[in-house]
């Protein structure tokens, strides 16, 4: 039945396109926890631990084989320092650790995925996963030691809903099925209460496990840093890759 059947003014149903439904996840989504599933079972249950090593190596990032700080990084393919900073985001210790990102993925990914649109939204994951370990690297150069984890691009894409999911000076409820509201400025993001308690607690659980207490609470060796600078990254760097940012939005 077409909206002039049913009697329903045809600029309702143009609406309810424009704002779907929550659970209506965009495929790249989809598409990514897919990908990071399979390549995750791949390494547990296809790969050998010769193998499995060897992808660690090649595909995780090391900060201190930039700067061949250790014999082992001479083992390293070819590219391994070119492709690393956006492959390592791939790459995940185990199930939980995938399980939690995909459930972040699902929940920031999805508004930032429709505002942006396939395309733009892949570049934006994949700055914000170098942003990541970049911060990592400044803040740990030589480390020889695998970063793996979507946290980065899941940090950017927490960063970038801030500046537009909650609203702006007035505040509004962080809602997954609206992704066209109006891009805000930094500083009207920062005058949301929403936002700076979302911000507030985001780093300061960051902080919380960079001193330590991730590892007491059992957490292990959490790339902190990686979180906060990929978070920095989307919060700031939104609306070079926001194609509403210069439109009026009702």
């Amino acid at each position: 039945m077409t909206p002039h059947q049913s009697g329903q003014p045809h600029h309702e149903a143009i609406d309810r396109r424009a704002h779907p439904p929550a659970f209506n996840v965009p495929g790249i989504i989809l598409a990514l926890i897919a990908i990071f599933a399979i390549i995750h079972a791949i390494r547990v249950f296809v790969l050998g631990p010769v193998a499995a090593s060897d992808v660690l190596l090649d595909f995780a990032f090391i900060p201190g084989c930039y700067g061949d700080l250790d014999e082992i990084c001479r083992f390293r393919s070819t590219g391994a320092d070119f492709w690393s900073p956006f492959s390592y985001a791939f790459l995940h210790g185990d199930w939980t650790h995938l399980g939690v990102n995909a459930v972040w993925l699902l929940a920031f990914g999805t508004p930032v995925a429709r505002r942006l649109g396939t395309v733009r939204f892949i570049a934006f994951s994949g700055a914000g996963a170098l942003a990541g370990v970049t911060a990592f690297s400044i803040l740990n150069p030589t480390l020889v030691a695998p970063v793996i984890g979507a946290s980065g691009i899941v940090s950017a894409l927490m960063g970038g809903a801030c500046r537009f999911a909650f609203g702006g000076r007035g505040g509004a409820r962080f809602n997954l099925a609206r992704a066209d509201m109006p891009v805000v400025s930094i500083a009207d993001a920062l005058s949301n209460r929403t936002v700076l308690v979302f911000i507030a607690v985001f780093f300061a659980t960051n902080l919380l496990i960079g001193s330590g207490v991730g590892g007491a609470l059992g957490g292990g060796a959490i790339a902190w840093e990686a979180h906060l600078g990929g978070f920095a990254f989307g919060f700031l760097a939104f609306r070079l890759f926001d194609p509403l940012s210069r439109v009026s939005v009702p």
